[in-house]
């Protein structure tokens, strides 16, 4: 990640174990003469590898999935260490590992779906792949009002601190990938239909306080 703003926005997961383990590996990219991109791709590739090995449904395949996942997280933080030791942040940058992770967690739900409706032991249903609609749909809106927060963040737009701090509060504790432990818990008890309703519900939710929070009505005039 190349972002200024990326320690801050770390959860939990990504201070005390995705970071930790990324400091092993951000040596051995500096090494490898990696560009931060490259890295952010890598990391991509290997998230897109963790929703492939979801789509195929099985229990195994599951948890290699979810291994996977957490693994991309791990590499994904390494873009912006890379970027700071060797001094090439970028707008370009930001905005490419920005859509990365959005088109990781988009395929995440997507595989987790089909995976889930391959797998059916009642019959066939739609259900799982509407949910996983509904998650994709769910992270593409959140994708786009995260954006918009964090570019009024950036020209202090907010007509009201009290909002402001509202926003800061959600862009801190919800824009993280703190759901991977969530994920890969659900893979290891098998109980991933049930991770692809808290995907759809808790996606939607997101972005639809999100919207809220930077109503319009909350914004300063110039």
């Amino acid at each position: 990640m190349h972002r200024p703003m990326e320690a801050e926005l770390d959860g939990f997961v990504d201070r005390y174990f995705n970071r930790r383990l990324s400091a092993s590996l951000t040596p051995v990219f500096l090494r490898t003469g990696l560009s931060p991109n490259a890295i952010t791709v890598l990391s991509m590739v290997i998230g897109l590898l963790a929703a492939a090995s979801f789509g195929v449904g099985s229990y195994a395949a599951g948890v290699m999935g979810a291994l996977l996942f957490q693994l991309s997280a791990i590499v994904d933080c390494c873009d912006g260490e890379v970027a700071r030791l060797t001094h090439r942040q970028s707008r370009f940058g930001e905005q490419l590992d920005i859509a990365a992770d959005n088109v990781v967690h988009m395929a995440i739900f997507a595989g987790v779906a089909w995976g889930t409706y391959l797998t059916q032991v009642s019959g066939p249903s739609w259900l799982p792949l509407l949910l996983g609609a509904a998650a994709v749909i769910g992270n593409g809106c959140s994708f786009w009002m995260v954006t918009r927060a964090r570019t009024l963040r950036g020209r202090r737009a907010w007509a009201d601190p009290a909002q402001a701090a509202r926003a800061d509060f959600i862009l801190k504790k919800m824009a993280s990938r703190d759901f991977s432990v969530v994920l890969l818990v659900f893979a290891l008890v098998g109980g991933l239909e049930w991770f692809l309703w808290l995907a759809a519900i808790g996606s939607n939710l997101f972005w639809v306080v999100l919207a809220w929070v930077t109503r319009p009505s909350m914004i300063a005039r110039a």
